[in-house]
């Protein structure tokens, strides 16, 4: 029995030095597979704990430092350091989360790299994350991420503490840098520019039913990705599945023709996208902006 026993607990210990040395073994992987990316790159990063890197892009200078119960938008490019897998799409990539919270699709430590490094909203930081803080030996499948990879971030931390605010900046951003000009902002947040007011002599309503052709798009990357163009039939105001479009309707009036730029709380907010043509949210992802020209060809009061 005694032979037995010891038998067992030595078995223990090598297992436990052999998990020891792998892990080791990963983490100089992982710190050899990073230091080459920074040579290759010729990047400046500095070392920071738990084997990450980082580099401030622009220092985050708006509130005080982040805490966990703080709320956070961002959006993120990310790719692996062998450049296998590229995402630059801040649309998709973007979160609205606490700061303390650790969501399963993404790695942990970026927001830890955000609370530790950049440490206030209104910043830019590059985070070179090492496997280990990233999605480990599983990898990441649905996205194509294999296991054992370190990841290679940018991350946008907005001055923002709510989705509408964070909206809100990207709208600006959009019409400063597309010189827009002649849109007006509502107290509900909605960007309205009127193309022609209409000829017609009947007003719309919220009871009204509408006749339009909807030229749909979503903001993306600073640039309007156009959507489709579609015609529904005639349909009460108030029926139309976006807040944004109700209000912006009710500024024409028959024959007019308007403009309208959507943050998501007055879009289709989180509603995954419809992959129908023709549906209102028809490849339009969650929390989208929403860039709709509206023409009223019918009004019926």
């Amino acid at each position: 029995m005694k032979q037995f026993a010891f038998a067992f607990l030595a078995i223990l210990v090598l297992a436990m030095f052999s998990c020891k040395k792998d892990y080791q073994t990963i983490s100089s992987y992982d710190d050899q597979t990073i230091q080459s990316y920074i040579s290759a790159n010729h990047l400046t990063m500095m070392a920071g704990d738990s084997g990450i890197y980082y580099h401030i892009i622009k220092p985050g200078d708006t509130g005080n430092p982040l805490t966990d119960t703080d709320r956070i938008f961002y959006a993120f490019t990310v790719k692996t350091l062998d450049g296998k897998y590229i995402s630059t799409d801040t649309v998709l990539n973007r979160v609205a989360n606490y700061v303390g919270s650790n969501l399963t699709t993404l790695p942990f430590g970026l927001q830890y790299g955000l609370k530790k490094y950049l440490q206030r909203r209104n910043g830019i930081i590059q985070l070179l994350i090492p496997s280990k803080q990233a999605y480990g030996v599983s990898g990441f499948p649905s996205a194509k991420i294999p296991g054992n990879e370190s990841l290679d971030y940018t991350v946008y931390l907005y001055n923002a503490d709510s989705q509408l605010a964070y909206d809100t900046i990207q709208i600006r951003n959009y019409i400063k840098k597309n010189n827009l000009t002649g849109f007006k902002k509502t107290v509900s947040g909605l960007y309205y520019q009127i193309l022609d007011g209409g000829s017609g002599k009947d007003q719309i309503y919220s009871t009204s039913s509408v006749t339009v052709t909807l030229n749909k798009g979503v903001l993306k990357n600073g640039t309007t990705t156009v959507v489709e163009t579609t015609s529904p039939a005639a349909q009460n105001v108030g029926a139309f599945n976006s807040a944004g479009v109700r209000e912006g309707l009710q500024k024409i009036n028959s024959g007019g023709k308007i403009r309208l730029l959507i943050p998501s709380d007055l879009g289709y907010g989180k509603n995954p996208a419809s992959a129908t043509a023709g549906d209102y949210n028809y490849k339009i992802p969650p929390a989208s902006i929403l860039d709709y020209t509206i023409n009223v060809t019918a009004v019926t009061n």
